[in-house]
């Protein structure tokens, strides 16, 4: 008997609850608890490398074409890093930096993409080591 307690041990600490992805669509209105993927509409590249997805919503002008959407998301990446990461990424070039702000323990940033989009990125930190990320997308054209 007790040669299997290492194994038995292995399997229930690998047993955590893992949360269920919650889907809800309203006409043109997706809202997603735990969403597996981003909305298509944010650039994966401001994302931290393991973060936790929390929520999305997403607002569709046609079935694929995203007029807003927002996103919630969890990280265990230093601020730091994330803001790094979030300059770094918006010296590429395809998204320009127009304002940088912090107040309160949040780092807010608005960024302008091509073909009139825009993009809000609020970062805040918690009491522990993990740090809320918050984006905004919103297209400002048709097309």
């Amino acid at each position: 008997m007790l040669r299997f307690l290492p194994i038995l041990l292995l399997v229930l600490w690998e047993c955590r609850p893992v949360p269920q992805t919650e889907i809800y669509r309203f006409d043109q209105i997706v809202v997603t608890k735990y969403p597996m993927n981003a909305p298509p509409a944010f650039p994966q590249s401001f994302f931290p490398e393991k973060a936790q997805l929390l929520q999305s919503s997403e607002f569709k002008t046609s079935h694929i074409h995203t007029k807003e959407a927002s996103l919630l998301l969890e990280s265990e990446e230093s601020l730091e890093m994330i803001q790094k990461r979030i300059e770094t990424r918006a010296a590429q070039g395809d998204w320009k930096l127009i304002e940088k702000s912090e107040k309160n323990g949040e780092v807010s940033y608005l960024l302008e993409g091509f073909i009139k989009k825009s993009l809000s990125i609020i970062v805040s930190t918690s009491g522990t080591n993990t740090n809320y990320i918050r984006f905004y997308f919103r297209k400002h054209s048709s097309y």
